[in-house]
C-alpha cells in the first residue's frame, strides 16, 4: 500500500500515513472548505490499512485548530483504528497540545473519551 501524503493549505492539514510504518501523522489546521473531499482520501486509506495491518500503529495529532466538521470526519476515522485495536492489535493515539491551548487540550480529552483506544495527551512546551 502507498503512502499518502497531503500538503496543508491555511485551511487544511498536513497528512502524512505511512501504511508499511503504521504511522499516521496529522497536524497544522483543519478547517477545509469540502470536508468530504478533503479527508475522504485518508478514509478509504485507513480502511483499506485495517485489512491487513503493521503490528503496532501509531497516530498522533497535533492540531492548531479543528472546527466542529473536521472533529465528526477524524473522529470517524478514529473509529476505524479502534475496530482494529479491539480486534487485539496494538494501537496509540498520541495528541499534542500547546501549553498555553486550553481548548486543544479538551478536544484530546474529548476525543479520549469517545473512543476506546489508549490516548496519550502530550503537552508541548512553549518555545522561547
Amino acid at each position: 500500500m502507498a503512502k499518502l501524503l497531503i500538503m496543508a493549505t491555511d485551511e487544511s492539514p498536513q497528512i502524512m500515513f505511512d501504511p508499511s510504518r503504521g504511522i499516521l501523522d496529522i497536524f497544522g489546521k483543519s478547517l477545509p472548505e469540502n470536508i468530504n473531499d478533503f479527508y475522504s482520501p485518508l478514509d478509504q486509506a485507513v480502511v483499506k490499512y485495517i485489512e491487513n495491518p503493521q503490528p503496532e500503529t501509531t497516530i498522533s495529532f497535533d492540531l492548531a485548530y479543528l472546527n466542529s466538521a473536521s472533529t465528526k470526519r477524524i473522529l470517524g476515522i478514529i473509529y476505524h483504528f479502534e475496530k482494529l485495536y479491539k480486534s487485539g492489535a496494538k494501537v496509540i493515539l498520541n495528541w499534542y497540545y500547546d501549553q498555553f491551548d486550553e481548548d486543544m487540550r479538551d478536544e484530546g480529552e474529548d476525543f479520549a473519551r469517545l473512543t476506546d483506544l489508549p490516548v496519550k495527551m502530550i503537552q508541548k512546551l512553549e518555545r522561547l
